[in-house]
């Protein structure tokens, strides 16, 4: 690759970023469920169950995919497989639509985990940027937040000016304008040492996952961590909702969570180099706990304050995360194992997320939280520990580079 198309690459990495998370829907769509469709909470996120099972089920398959055929491929796949999701999402009307639209959804969502991040870091590393692949990917990260944020916003104004239901079914456009931008971009060419057998490569892929202490730890880690950052999104509409927050804060209050989660994609490469990874993650996992007993217990609603620490967190530990793993992941089997994080969080959500509509619509929102906060402080201190052991850590990280094969001729 020359290096005006690993700039152009980069560009259009931020590009698909961007389109991918304009999300008009975002701010409004569990109340447009609950108010425009009459479905009610507990079932709507009852639909996750089947949703997530599907990401998980079909995560690493779709990332050997993306290192089988090609990583713009599966990117742009996942765009127009989401753009049918929202529109199917703006038409539904019973549980049994919604169900349909969560199967699609699932696919549409494996298919998007790790092969962006893997073309990205490829791309830069066959022009040895690699190193900047930390301050790069949270540039990418904030300007899909930065997307979603301003999209919450415009969101709730369209919506106000219109209806809900057109702002949800408006929203697929974007996707699809995504898929064409992810198709324009150039795959770099990768490492081979054999013939590449999909299945074959798959095993592969899970076997040195495993085989690799550093890698494994990392993805269960990083596993738990989606899903600490991802109960604050599912329930901040409850939130507002259980405290009467009127139509026209209800969008507006979301969005400086949104510019904090922005803030610290940012910030992620300058907090990384200063406090290390292993203090990074210890400062997330501790802040996801705090934030959701925090919630728990006060009940009020200048709790909301609470939400900005998952927020903050999300945005540091992505980036960083995704750098640490992409260090130690050969180019071939770099997809496949990246999705493997991805596939660990869809395994918890399809049963965390309901229960968390349950305990909210059953006994109270506040015991979703204290749930969610329990959850966490028995899982993450056992993960961290077993994480710092992989890494030999006492103050600094051991770090264990992967050595690439030499490129293949016509690659």
């Amino acid at each position: 690759m020359h290096a005006r198309a690993i700039r152009r690459n980069i560009a259009l990495f931020y590009a698909n970023s961007f389109m991918v998370s304009f999300l008009l829907w975002g701010g409004i769509w569990l109340k447009y469920l609950i108010v425009d469709r009459g479905l009610e909470l507990r079932w709507i996120l009852l639909m996750d169950l089947p949703f997530w099972l599907v990401v998980a089920a079909l995560q690493a398959p779709t990332g050997a995919l993306a290192d089988h055929i090609g990583r713009k491929r599966v990117i742009a796949l996942s765009g127009v497989l989401y753009s049918v999701t929202i529109l199917g999402f703006g038409f539904t009307t019973n549980y049994w639509m919604l169900f349909a639209d969560y199967v699609l959804w699932g696919v549409a969502q494996a298919t998007q985990s790790g092969a962006d991040q893997a073309l990205l870091y490829d791309t830069m590393k066959h022009g040895k940027q690699e190193k900047r692949f930390q301050k790069v990917a949270g540039r990418g990260f904030a300007l899909g937040l930065g997307a979603a944020t301003v999209s919450l916003a415009l969101g709730g104004w369209v919506a106000h000016l219109t209806s809900l239901a057109f702002v949800v079914q408006i929203s697929a456009v974007f996707p699809l304008i995504g898929a064409v931008i992810a198709m324009s971009m150039v795959e770099p060419p990768v490492a081979r040492q054999i013939e590449r057998h999909y299945w074959r490569d798959m095993g592969d892929a899970f076997s040195f996952a495993w085989a690799t202490p550093q890698v494994r730890y990392t993805l269960l880690l990083g596993g738990l961590l989606m899903t600490a950052t991802f109960g604050p999104v599912v329930l901040v509409q409850p939130f507002l909702l259980a405290f009467d927050t009127p139509d026209s804060l209800f969008s507006v209050l979301q969005v400086p969570l949104r510019l904090l989660a922005v803030g610290g994609s940012l910030a992620a490469f300058w907090v990384s180099a200063r406090l290390g990874v292993p203090k990074l993650l210890l400062l997330a996992c501790s802040t996801a706990i705090g934030a959701y007993f925090g919630l728990a217990f006060i009940d009020s609603p200048v709790a909301f304050a609470f939400f900005a620490l998952p927020a903050v967190v999300q945005g540091l530990f992505n980036p960083a995360i995704s750098a640490h793993l992409n260090e130690r992941i050969p180019s071939e089997k770099r997809a496949t194992v990246l999705s493997l994080m991805p596939l660990i969080f869809a395994l918890q959500v399809a049963f965390f997320e309901p229960l968390l509509g349950f305990f909210a619509d059953s006994l109270s929102l506040f015991w979703a939280f204290g749930f969610a906060g329990a959850y966490c402080l028995v899982l993450m201190p056992p993960v961290m520990i077993l994480w710092r052991r992989a890494h030999g850590v006492i103050s600094k990280l051991e770090l264990k580079p992967i050595v690439e094969p030499a490129v293949t001729p016509g690659a």
